[in-house]
């Protein structure tokens, strides 16, 4: 099985996730825990960082479309920053870059969310 690791922080108003390695069925878990501690704390802007994100399978994909309802629902979204080439390929090919901003740097995910509460 391939390694993953995931830690987050709370950066302004905005909880910042970062999964690192490979994100398959065998460790989503974990990942959809770092989500849910995210909601439960009542913090709705969630920002992914998947600079050390290798892969992602659809589980994974699976956990984000599956909170964004409710995040969005209360007022909050879910962008993803740092996402290398191949990544960005497994959202584009199942039509996440359309539902989801794509930012370039963390910092910017979170300005983003720093200008909507304003």
């Amino acid at each position: 099985m391939k390694s993953f690791y995931i830690r987050s922080k709370v950066v302004e108003n905005t909880t910042v996730i970062y999964p690192r390695g490979h994100l398959d069925a065998h460790n989503v878990e974990r990942f959809e825990k770092e989500i849910l501690k995210s909601i439960e704390s009542n913090q709705f802007n969630i920002v992914i960082n998947c600079k050390d994100l290798n892969y992602i399978s659809s589980a994974g994909m699976g956990i984000i479309m599956g909170y964004l309802d409710e995040i969005r629902e209360k007022g909050g979204d879910i962008k993803l920053s740092n996402v290398n080439e191949r990544v960005f390929e497994i959202f584009d090919l199942v039509g996440f870059t359309e539902i989801y901003d794509f930012l370039k740097e963390e910092e910017e995910a979170v300005l983003k969310f720093s200008n909507t509460t304003n």
